[in-house]
């Protein structure tokens, strides 16, 4: 086969970083279009995947939104007049658009469903194949297809990550010492317009309690705001999953770092307008209860679940047989979606060249 991968996220270089490998290692041939935003071809480099790219992160606005959609449907369809794709495969729109531009199936995996509001209405109707976790309580009719895993275990899954503890070394951490992770999102895509996360009061507030507790580190999506620049991760991007399956507990607005953390084994907390739609999220809090949300109007709820947790110096090892029968229930998703693609019978036959 011939795979065209759309990549415009950080988190979608992740996902598909071990599909792409496993493909080419069983005798295919794949392409990625990336886009430019925040770290998604500084990890595309890292890891040593070539890519096209076209397209920068930072518009605001439907209409901007529109135009760089646009732009990259127009940019997928040239790339595909020449790479000449089986398939394509994307979490974006513009993938799914382009495939039915050029004739060829398009597979569109979403685990945030008709909660995206446009970006999930941009794609779902032109995709030929909709994948997703089977805890979606959705239902996109014959073109749904369901597997037993999450978004997170296509690349945490223990198949393909084992966390490298000399990360906290390079995090000068001393032996057992207490450490945070906290992640802010920007909020500027497609999909989080109107939505909101934690307030700069919130933030303020957790990250104090943290640090009374141990040593904190912060990423934000985008620039660091000058006041949290000491606090701000200091290695590589590719090293901030080894440092999450070691810390004591993840808070933020990031609902992907939120499930990343579960598969890790690390409780996290989150405050978002997200909080009770997204079905993943709600099995990893309900059957796991490795993540809990709260809104923003909540947040006082949301302090003092943080000092609930802070005073358990064993909450990992608490949570431990929770995070071991996630692992046992759950299927590593890069592998899944290789041999789907593979057996090819749920996707419109490949035209002929």
């Amino acid at each position: 086969m011939r795979v065209l991968f759309d990549v415009v996220h950080p988190a979608h270089v992740h996902f598909f970083k071990h599909m792409l490998r496993g493909l080419e290692a069983r005798g295919h041939t794949t392409r990625v279009l990336a886009r430019d935003k925040d770290v998604t071809t500084a990890l595309l480099d890292r890891l040593g995947i070539p890519y096209d790219t076209v397209g920068r992160s930072g518009a605001k606005g439907r209409l901007a939104q529109a135009r760089e959609l646009l732009l990259r449907d127009l940019a997928l369809f040239r790339l595909g007049r020449e790479f000449q794709p089986d398939v394509i495969v994307t979490r974006n729109p513009a993938g799914a658009q382009a495939g039915r531009l050029l004739g060829v199936p398009a597979v569109f995996d979403t685990d945030d469903g008709r909660a995206a509001g446009v970006h999930f209405h941009a794609a779902a109707p032109f995709a030929h194949v909709i994948t997703t976790p089977d805890c979606s309580d959705e239902d996109y009719g014959r073109k749904h297809v369901r597997y037993p895993g999450y978004k997170q275990t296509a690349y945490l899954h223990p198949n393909h990550f084992t966390p490298d503890r000399g990360v906290l070394t390079e995090l000068g951490l001393a032996e057992g010492q207490r450490f945070f992770i906290v992640r802010f999102v920007a909020m500027n895509a497609s999909h989080d317009v109107g939505e909101d996360g934690l307030s700069d009061e919130l933030r303020r507030s957790v990250v104090e309690r943290l640090r009374a507790r141990g040593r904190v580190f912060a990423t934000f999506e985008g620039v660091t705001p000058p006041e949290y620049e000491a606090l701000r991760f200091p290695l590589g991007p590719e090293r901030l999953h080894d440092a999450l399956a070691f810390a004591d507990l993840l808070v933020g607005d990031s609902q992907t770092m939120a499930a990343e953390a579960a598969v890790l084994g690390t409780p996290s907390l989150r405050v978002s307008s997200w909080t009770g739609r997204l079905a993943y999220l709600s099995e990893l809090e309900s059957r796991y209860g490795l993540t809990f949300a709260y809104t923003k109007a909540r947040g006082g709820e949301l302090l003092a679940h943080l000092d609930r947790w802070l005073g358990e110096t064993s909450l990992r090892a608490n949570l431990a047989p929770a995070h071991a029968r996630l692992l046992s229930e759950k299927v590593d998703v890069a592998t899944w979606m290789i041999e789907f693609l593979e057996a090819g019978a749920p996707l419109p036959v490949y035209r002929p060249r």
